[in-house]
């Protein structure tokens, strides 16, 4: 069951004065790319992954040296209920395992992979410790794999477990500058 003021909070128009996004809007959040990737790298066209022999950063993939990342979902529950906040993050992977992402990518064959281990490369909230060991469990089609966290013990694994709820997902937001109050509060 999601909690009474979550709920009134979820159905509301109300919008963040730092972005314009209402609160609804803000249950899907994405990182543009792995924390270990320059900010100045250009984002590329997929089709132009392969081509690349440096560093490269595309809409799904990237490379950084010798690392390299997958774009995932993380899904983070809220409370009990059927809602949950979806965060798009990167992960890194084995070159072994990215190889053979890549060579199913283009098919839409990625989900007949088994689930694929690797770290989170990217610090939720900003500024806490990496990495953190996950696994991806690859979807059917062109969706992106789901990120299963494994570190027993870390606080965003048992998030994942038994959900967000208001003051979580509150202090995660502001964690990522969003102006709660404009969202809590009538103007």
């Amino acid at each position: 069951m999601l909690d009474r003021d979550l709920a009134h909070i979820l159905s509301s128009r109300r919008k963040c004065r730092c972005c314009g996004a209402t609160f609804a809007q803000l249950l899907s959040l994405e990182y543009d790319r792995p924390d270990l990737c320059p900010p100045d790298l250009p984002k590329l066209d997929n089709s132009t992954f392969l081509m690349e022999r440096d560093d490269v950063l595309t809409e799904d993939f990237c490379r950084v040296g010798e690392y390299c990342f997958i774009r995932a979902v993380l899904i983070l529950p809220l409370g009990d209920s059927e809602h949950e906040m979806v965060l798009g993050v990167w992960c890194a992977v084995s070159p072994v395992h990215f190889d053979t992402y890549l060579d199913l990518f283009d098919e839409a064959e990625t989900g007949q992979m088994e689930p694929v281990p690797g770290w989170l490369a990217n610090a939720i909230p900003p500024g806490t410790e990496l990495p953190l060991a996950c696994q991806l469990h690859m979807q059917p089609g062109d969706q992106r794999p789901e990120m299963e966290l494994t570190e027993k013990g870390h606080e965003l694994k048992l998030l994942q477990e038994t959900g967000l709820d208001l003051t979580d997902l509150l202090g995660l937001l502001h964690a990522y500058g969003h102006d709660i109050g404009s969202l809590l509060h009538d103007a």
